[in-house]
């Protein structure tokens, strides 16, 4: 259960089943006696921080019971990372931060090396995500099922969150840039 009041956050721990491919699916459906349907689902939306309500054969035997017979479904596969996909969510990193880039990859170096180093450890035939919808009198329901993979965007935020002169330094620009255009305005 997940209660959201005034950006507070009030969780219990989550598991998550595995994430499953698509035959797996597929037979699981024929068990509950559905179709399933592929669908680019939204995965923006779709993370460990949503909460999974149900088993999938329990959400399967819930949309049976509700007279549901078509499920959608998505699977996500990851490629291992390389360095042009480091320097892509260094990027975005740095943009959703304003700060530069650059200052991520030397400051996070060894945190960077060490997650391409896991993460070439990683299955790519494995799926990192799997998403289950079944939508009941107007009403989606879902299922989330995740496999464990390194993530690069919380270990820079970790790094970025012990700080570092360089990281300090950026943010002491930005603020008092922030603080100039606003003496400006007065």
């Amino acid at each position: 259960m997940k209660i959201t009041k005034s950006l507070t956050h009030i969780a219990t721990d989550l598991q998550l089943e595995p994430a499953l491919r698509e035959d797996e699916l597929h037979a699981a459906f024929a068990r509950a006696g559905l179709k399933g349907f592929p669908a680019e689902l939204d995965i923006a939306e779709r993370t460990e921080d949503h909460v999974q309500m149900a088993s999938l054969e329990a959400l399967l035997g819930f949309a049976r019971e509700s007279g549901t017979a078509a499920v959608t479904y998505d699977v996500t596969y990851f490629p291992h990372a390389d360095d042009a996909e480091v320097d892509r969510q260094a990027a975005l990193l740095a943009r959703d931060l304003e700060i530069d880039a650059g200052i991520i990859r030397e400051l996070c170096a060894s945190e960077i090396d060490e997650y391409l180093s896991l993460d070439a450890k990683r299955d790519p035939n494995t799926p990192v995500h799997s998403i289950v919808e079944a939508y009941v009198g107007g009403t989606a329901f879902a299922w989330y099922g995740m496999n464990d993979y390194p993530r690069l965007r919380r270990v820079i935020l970790r790094r970025l969150a012990r700080g570092g002169d360089q990281a300090l330094h950026s943010f002491v620009i930005r603020a008092s840039k922030a603080q100039m255009e606003l003496t400006e305005d007065l």
